[in-house]
């Protein structure tokens, strides 16, 4: 570190660095010591905003949202201003105190004019900084400087101290956070009052900077400055500086004499702070406004907004606690305000899947009546009561805008609204359509209101067998930084990675974003990653990990976790369940998904539901019927996946002719998706079964190694693990792990085959 060596030192390291094969590297942080002024240098980038907030939270985990926010704000991801900014004091040794020890060789002229830099929070024209030495204007009247006077505060500010401040596109502005820092700490609270005052009167021409400089000036209540702050904030919300938009509507709140027009200010800094993706300190607003209304108008509006941050931040039983006292404080005039409230708690429910979340939805909806979208509506009643199926009329009447039609505002509500009913309702194709419509071909500067439209986009393309662009909207760039739709992208993701082949990668996508997922809060993204983590067993030979895996996202009577999600997944448990001899959970999962599906299931489930009781029932006409079901095509994995277990069956069973011909089929529609796993399985048993028994048994043997084929052939004279292990002198661990490799090579579906394969 630089800040550990003495110029002679520095300058005795940058005269090695010149000599050949030598190369130096030192650490430094401006200001830069004058030894290394001149030398090749590479500046690290600053922390993205997320990393951040898990420093300064780990840093300063005491700090009140609202300064919390400006010091994020303040920092711009540098890390030594975040966590020195939280610091009470100027610790001996900090970068903090070397800034402050460099002003005071300072002049009085640049002190002063550093002092109204610093007030400016930002980069700044010299021409707009005060001339020091001059009568306080009137911040209300005092012109703007004439041009000669400008011209001579350019000349004077150029002669700032190169090591606190630098020329900048934007104007003048300080070399690091920490330097204005240190500025603002040497000043009276009167001195910089007065300095607000000055640069009100140099900034006249910018509105939106003058306002925040007026209500620095003069911080006492007043609706005056509040109006100007407000306005203010509608041109930093334009520019997309949500913090500065956000903190305009809080001062504006906090200087309005009228507490309902400071709860009405609060709610829309809400919206800001949620757009920033800050919702702690969303929360934080949204307490002050309970503080200030009952009127549950004013509580309503102020919820969407606060409740809607804390789902995306994966913080969402804090969120549908939020929308349940709103709801409990009474009415809202207007049906449309509870229905939005309804609408985000589904999300909250989809999210969760909890029960106690989807029950208290019938509450929210009642309070939306006379229901002024039918379309809301019926997503609601999707989360309450998915087997009525009650977004199914609308299916059936949507209708996907053409491409060169402008969407406005409630079109695209709608779009999105029916898009995801159809997922729910496993009209893929249909969601698909509506869910590309709305959200077009680009992510979304800020997180759609609409919520889990992406993974439900995603998981929609991977059903009707376009992997390429769900590649793209799986993207984690699509998450915008909120932790709830990154957990879900990177589900689909590693879902993706198993279907190609890829397990590892898989596996370890998937474990990584367990480590910051909280389970219970997102379990669409847990359901999700188990899919992802069973898949890739599966096809590893894994197949008991794969059970248990698929085994979890149903409760122990066997209900799923998740009302939708949970029963997708109902034909690989049960092939998992069956080759590991769990036929008795199998059974119950597969009677607890058929109820959930009610008495008129979507044709998907249909399939599902008869593919499961073929693999239970040992059934041919269930097999059959799930094959050949004419709206099976219309989720190809799911159909030759349904192809490969009816061809498996028939080899084993009766026909291995009529076997090749599913079998191949199904090759092939693996092969085109992208699935070499399962499509070198069909293709396996298709040589296999092309061969006389014995010819088929060696080519099985020949894929084995000595150990694999010896405790196969004991397996099968009926020897259990135990016994085999003694008699190898091997663990029963290996033993076990050595028959699942057999039962993978061979294509067989476990224990009870090996006879017919090996005696």
């Amino acid at each position: 570190m630089a800040r550990r060596l003495d110029d002679d030192a520095l300058t005795t390291l940058v005269g090695l660095s010149a000599l050949p094969a030598v190369t130096v590297i030192v650490a430094a942080r401006a200001p830069l010591p004058a030894a290394l002024r001149g030398q090749p240098r590479l500046e690290l980038a600053p922390l993205p905003p997320a990393d951040a907030v898990r420093l300064l939270d780990a840093g300063a985990p005491h700090l009140t949202a609202g300064v919390r926010a400006s010091i994020l704000h303040r920092a711009q991801g540098n890390p030594a201003a975040l966590l020195e900014l939280a610091a009470p004091d100027v610790p001996s040794g900090s970068l903090l105190s070397a800034f402050a020890a460099a002003l005071g060789s300072l002049t009085e002229r640049e002190r002063t004019m550093l002092l109204h830099l610093a007030a400016a929070g930002r980069p700044v024209d010299p021409a707009l900084l005060p001339v020091t030495g001059v009568p306080d204007p009137d911040p209300a009247l005092a012109p703007a400087p004439a041009p000669a006077q400008a011209q001579a505060q350019a000349q004077a500010q150029a002669q700032a101290p190169a090591s606190l401040v630098r020329h900048t596109p934007e104007g003048l502005a300080f070399v690091h956070p920490l330097a204005a820092e240190a500025v603002l700490r040497t000043a009276t609270a009167g001195t910089l009052r007065r300095a607000h005052q000055r640069l009100a009167a140099t900034v006249a021409a910018y509105p939106e900077w003058q306002a925040l400089h007026l209500a620095a000036a003069d911080p006492h209540p007043g609706e005056t400055i509040a109006a100007r702050l407000e306005a203010a904030a509608s041109v930093f919300r334009d520019r997309g500086d949500r913090y500065r938009a956000a903190d305009a509507m809080r001062q504006a709140a906090d200087l309005s004499p009228d507490p309902t027009s400071a709860a009405r200010r609060l709610t829309r800094a809400i919206a800001d702070a949620r757009d920033l993706r800050d919702a702690t300190w969303a929360a934080d607003l949204h307490a002050r406004v309970w503080n200030l209304t009952g009127d549950p108008d004013v509580l309503a509006e102020a919820t969407r907004p606060a409740a809607t941050a804390l789902l995306y931040a994966d913080r969402q039983h804090q969120a549908y606690g939020m929308i349940m006292a709103a709801h409990r404080a009474g009415p809202a005039t207007d049906p449309a305000a509870a229905l939005i409230l309804a609408m985000i708690a589904t999300g909250v429910a989809d999210s969760t899947g909890d029960d106690d979340h989807r029950q208290g939805l019938t509450a929210l909806l009642a309070a939306a009546e006379p229901v002024p979208e039918p379309s809301i509506a019926a997503y609601v009643r999707e989360l309450i009561d998915p087997g009525a199926h009650p977004g199914r009329d609308l299916c059936d009447t949507a209708v996907v805008p053409a491409p060169d039609t402008e969407l406005d505002p409630r079109t695209w509500h709608r779009l999105t609204e029916l898009g995801m009913i159809a997922w729910f309702e496993d009209h893929s194709e249909l969601a698909a359509r509506l869910l590309l419509r709305a959200i077009g071909d680009t992510p979304p500067p800020l997180p759609a209101p609409t919520f889990h439209t992406l993974p439900a986009l995603t998981g929609t393309l991977i059903d009707i067998g376009d992997w390429a662009r769900a590649d793209v909207f799986a993207d984690e760039r699509w998450a915008a930084g909120w932790p709830m739709m990154r957990a879900n992208l990177a589900a689909v993701r590693a879902q993706l990675l198993a279907l190609r082949g890829h397990g590892d990668d898989a596996l370890r996508l998937a474990r990584t974003t367990w480590q910051g997922l909280d389970v219970h809060g997102n379990r669409a993204a847990h359901i999700r990653l188990l899919r992802a983590a069973a898949l890739a067993a599966a096809a590893g030979g894994g197949h008991d990990d794969a059970y248990r895996y698929l085994r979890s996202m149903f409760d122990r009577d066997g209900r799923p976790l998740h009302p939708h999600l949970s029963p997708r997944c109902v034909a690989e448990f049960t092939v998992a369940a069956v080759r590991g001899g769990h036929h008795d959970a199998a059974g119950l999962v597969v009677e607890q998904v058929r109820r959930t599906a009610g008495a008129e299931p979507s044709a998907r489930m249909r399939i599902l539901l008869r593919l499961s009781d073929a693999l239970l029932g040992d059934s041919e006409a269930d097999f059959r019927a799930a094959v050949t079901d004419p709206a099976a095509p219309r989720w190809p994995y799911e159909h030759a996946y349904a192809n490969l277990q009816y061809g498996l069956w028939l080899r084993r069973n009766r026909s291995p002719r009529e076997a090749r011909t599913l079998l191949a089929r199904a090759a092939a529609d693996f092969t085109r998706l992208g699935a070499p796993g399962p499509a070198a399985i069909a293709e396996r048993e298709i040589a296999v079964g092309a061969q006389p028994a014995t010819a088929a048994r060696h080519a099985v043997a020949t894929h084995l190694t000595t150990q694999e084929r010896q405790v196969a052939e004991l397996a099968a004279q009926g020897l259990s693990n135990r016994a085999i292990a003694d008699r190898l002198l091997i663990s029963a661990r290996t033993v076990n792990t050595h028959l699942t490799r057999v039962y993978r090579k061979a294509g067989l579906e476990g224990r009870h085959q090996l006879w017919s394969a090996f005696s």
